[in-house]
């Protein structure tokens, strides 16, 4: 069991630095990102942190050598897309998991898929352009690329000795265009923990989690999972989005599902079909939503009273406001702005 030990060390180092050009700017996954990725912070053997920033907002990521050829990326993203203009990527498999916000991946022209919190999706970036923007500007989740041109033969020979079968998750992959596994206790064991490991441990906790996802992949049955499209047309979607690009900067404003459908020329069936297949919700479980985020803004960041952002965001009945609040946040905005604001003294205090 020794030899078989120390050849497995051997082969991983041995490969690992094969594998790793020199710094900095060594990870094949940051072009994925394009022209967003402005800042880095310090690289270190097997890892870097870099600044997203466009017009749409900001983001962050982290980056892990795993394997040769093998990335993982934890994303946090707000900004509505990051990348407008992915090239294909020969021989890279790319593999996302959501655990918050949404995702939206439209292949060539007019295939749209929609990932929520939970769902796992992976897709070959050969001979395709893609593009993944998020609706919502909101996506916490991570990635892991596989680039099937850099990986050695040495750790061909490790993964099949783990029952791994790289040309099998290839052939899947190649057999749709995208790919997605809907939310299942498998794959949040694998992912929730990702976020839990302690960063003493996190390189080589990285690298078992990552044999894991292969391992899934590689037992998939591919008539299980088909992917379940979201069938809109791409003027469906443009009109979707004016309309909540529209409720946005009107949020303190109640229009009727009457009359979205007669001002944006939709009907009201797809509109709402439309709607919930894009952002996840219905029109007023989403635009509620997002009236009570904007509170829990102005509550920790301005001096309005309660009643005054009760009416700013549309609400007429301050105690409708704070029932609502009340739901989505277990405590009143009055309770909750003392927390933050204290939570906040103590973060400082401790600094």
């Amino acid at each position: 069991m020794k030899n078989l030990y120390e050849l497995a060390k051997n082969i991983l180092q041995s490969a690992d630095q094969k594998e790793r050009p020199a710094l900095p700017n060594s990870f094949t996954s940051i072009d994925l990102y394009g022209a967003a990725v402005h800042e880095k912070g310090e690289e270190e053997e097997n890892s870097g942190s870099f600044h997203l920033e466009n017009e749409s907002g900001v983001g962050d990521i982290t980056l892990y050598h795993v394997f040769p050829g093998i990335e993982l990326v934890y994303n946090d993203m707000h900004m509505a897309y990051c990348n407008k203009n992915q090239e294909p990527a020969d021989n890279v498999l790319e593999i996302n998991y959501c655990r918050e916000g949404r995702s939206e991946c439209l292949f060539g022209e007019h295939q749209y898929c929609y990932m929520s919190a939970g769902d796992l999706s992976f897709c070959f970036l050969q001979d395709q352009t893609h593009q993944s923007e998020f609706p919502t500007a909101h996506y916490h989740g991570i990635t892991v690329t596989i680039d099937f041109s850099r990986i050695t033969d040495e750790m061909r020979n490790i993964l099949e000795l783990l029952s791994v079968d790289l040309e099998r998750i290839r052939e899947l992959a190649r057999m749709q265009d995208f790919t997605i596994i809907r939310a299942n206790q498998t794959i949040e064991h694998i992912f929730s923990e990702l976020y839990r490991v302690p960063e003493k441990l996190r390189h080589g906790y990285i690298r078992v989690k990552v044999l894991e996802i292969l391992l899934v992949l590689t037992g998939l049955d591919p008539e299980e999972n088909k992917t379940d499209r979201v069938h809109f047309s791409e003027a469906q979607i443009a009109v979707i989005k004016q309309i909540h690009a529209f409720l946005v900067e009107h949020f303190n404003e109640h229009y009727t599902i009457d009359y979205l459908s007669e001002r944006f020329e939709i009907s009201p069936t797809v509109m709402k079909k439309c709607f919930r297949g894009v952002y996840g919700d219905s029109v007023y479980s989403y635009m509620k939503l997002y009236r009570l985020q904007v509170a829990e803004r102005l509550l920790k960041e301005s001096q309005l009273t309660v009643g005054e952002i009760a009416t700013q965001i549309g609400y007429l009945n301050p105690n409708k406001f704070t029932s609502a609040f009340c739901t989505e946040y277990g405590m009143p905005p009055t309770v909750w702005r003392k927390k933050t604001i204290s939570d906040g003294k103590e973060g400082k205090n401790r600094t």
